[in-house]
């Protein structure tokens, strides 16, 4: 058996898509169009993405506004924050990671005001999303992009979920520990791992979904995969000049879906902080 792979590219389509007419109704309404600002390093190592993001806003009609930040004192960096956080003119805003250095996940987190927060990093996104109960709450909520991206994968599947078991390995605040959440908001029987977990190839065979977010490139073997499970790769790993994930190559062998690493997660994600830019303008339009 070889794993049927799950097209990131086509879903991220159509999630651009409905962007747009919410994006176009936006502009109809107020007489312009949603506007996200990206704080972005001015080196190139985040270029691609930053590349994708800026074509993602275009397919959907908002408009980007990069901020290059040259490597400087912490100050700037929140000073810059401070000032497009009061900036009318922008509906959203994001920062590319990797931050700056001196400035933390937890500084970005308190600088971004909650009503322009794109990416729910700020407490009061987590907030909200983790007393949602079951899906339905979760429409209208900003949710952190990756997490996001790979529950609409596993809602394009079209897999039985309700009930099911799922395994989430990786804990992270903005992918691990959401995901798990979100899940559970499908009815899903969830577990937390991670790579310190005990027994977690066990663990990780009894899962019908099986999500990768630790980092760890080609952590789960073919053997810790259950025949015919749901495995989303959002990992994301440099080796030998490579873009790799959490699974290694034989998985597709055991899977019955999979998501391929580039190409996968990552274009949903991409189309999911459009998305959320795009939720952040219709609020200010209100």
């Amino acid at each position: 058996m070889s794993a049927r792979i799950l097209d990131g590219k086509t879903l991220a389509l159509r999630l651009l898509a409905e962007a747009r007419r919410r994006s176009s109704a936006v502009a109809r309404e107020r007489g312009r169009r949603p506007r996200l600002a990206i704080v972005a390093a001015a080196d190139a190592a985040a270029g691609s993405y930053l590349k994708a993001k800026l074509k993602a806003c275009e397919a959907a009609g908002v408009d980007a506004v990069v901020h290059r930040l040259s490597p400087g004192p912490r100050a700037k960096t929140l000073g810059l924050l401070a000032d497009l956080s009061a900036d009318a003119s922008a509906d959203a805003l994001i920062i590319e990671t990797p931050y700056p250095r001196g400035v933390a996940a937890a500084d970005a987190a308190a600088a971004i005001p909650a009503d322009k927060d794109a990416e729910g990093i700020t407490p009061a996104a987590y907030g909200r999303l983790f007393l949602a109960k079951n899906w339905k709450e979760t429409r209208d909520l900003v949710v952190p992009c990756t997490a996001l991206a790979i529950i609409r994968l596993a809602l394009a599947a079209g897999v039985p979920l309700s009930g099911r078991r799922a395994v989430v390995v990786g804990r992270s605040a903005t992918v691990g520990r959401p995901a798990a959440h979100l899940l559970s908001t499908l009815d899903m029987t969830v577990t937390l791992a991670h790579t310190r977990t005990k027994g977690l190839a066990a663990l990780c065979r009894e899962a019908d979904v099986l999500v990768l977010a630790a980092g760890a490139p080609g952590l789960v073997k073919a053997s810790w995969v259950k025949r015919g499970a749901l495995v989303l790769d959002a990992g994301v790993n440099v080796v030998r000049g490579r873009l790799v994930g959490d699974a290694a190559p034989g998985v597709a062998s055991r899977a019955g879906r999979l998501t391929p690493v580039p190409g996968g997660v990552g274009p949903v994600t991409t189309a999911c902080a459009v998305l959320n830019a795009v939720l952040l303008a219709e609020r200010r339009t209100r």
